[in-house]
């Protein structure tokens, strides 16, 4: 008999997958764990031939949670099922899953098919599955990720709020040029590998470009609000200073 852990926070997907499970083998005892780290106490517990685990939860999120498990026994499978198969839990799987481990992905937006696929393959066959959308997002990750030094960090911030190539220069007090040459920089560092390197043209593909280098700077949580908050706050001063520009008082009177 197999023993297969589910680890999900809501109650109708871990049924659904215990469903899905029973459908691929023929005898199985589910163990349900309600969050991360009751999935780690359950696993430690139990001990179970597989667990199915989401990725975004309370308490610990499936990654921390599949951490700390593969550290009590790195040869344990692991089914990733989850909606979410963004770059930065690939990258971060990746970074902790063992050589050893057999492990798959598959998406909760997908069929029921691809799931009992992906259970009968981890499971019963000790073959890893990795969904196609999570193998093509891996293969952007061979490309060496390059990261940002202080100046290139700062233009991408002008970008994120709109400044023009002029109004980059005199912040930075560089060139125009040198401003252009930076967001080059920047755009070859997170842009390399798709299809958007900054063109050296004018008008409104450059324009999509710096869209282009701001989304990905967000999509891979290199900024975040508060630190553009901040940034915001100084440009304020800044126009203050150098256009005479007051800010417009948003607060209620």
């Amino acid at each position: 008999m197999y023993k297969v852990l589910i680890v999900d926070d809501v109650l109708a997907l871990r049924q659904h997958v215990t469903s899905i499970i029973k459908q691929a083998v023929d005898s199985v005892e589910i163990i349900e764990a309600t969050n991360g780290l009751d999935g780690v106490t359950k696993f430690e517990q139990n001990r179970p031939d597989m667990t199915v685990m989401d990725i975004v939860m309370p308490e610990l999120t499936g990654i921390e949670a599949a951490q700390r498990i593969w550290e009590i026994d790195p040869r344990t499978k692991i089914l990733f099922w989850s909606q979410f198969h963004r770059e930065s839990f690939v990258r971060e799987l990746g970074k902790i899953v063992p050589d050893e481990a057999i492990h798959g992905y598959a998406l909760k937006t997908e069929s029921d098919e691809k799931l009992l696929y992906a259970v009968t393959s981890v499971l019963v066959q000790d073959n890893p599955y990795i969904d196609p959308i999570v193998r093509s997002v891996q293969q952007t990750l061979k490309i060496p990720d390059e990261s940002l030094n202080e100046s290139e960090y700062g233009v991408l911030i002008d970008l994120l709020l709109g400044l023009t190539d002029k109004a980059i220069a005199m912040r930075q007090h560089i060139s125009v040029r040198g401003a252009q040459n930076r967001i080059f920089t920047v755009s070859q560092k997170l842009l390399r590998g798709t299809d958007a390197h900054l063109k050296e043209t004018a008008g409104m593909e450059v324009y999509n470009s710096r869209v282009r280098i701001v989304l990905e700077a967000l999509r891979r949580g290199i900024v975040d609000v508060d630190y553009i908050r901040k940034f915001d706050d100084e440009l304020d001063k800044w126009l203050e200073y150098r256009f005479k520009f007051v800010k417009e008082d948003q607060s209620e009177p």
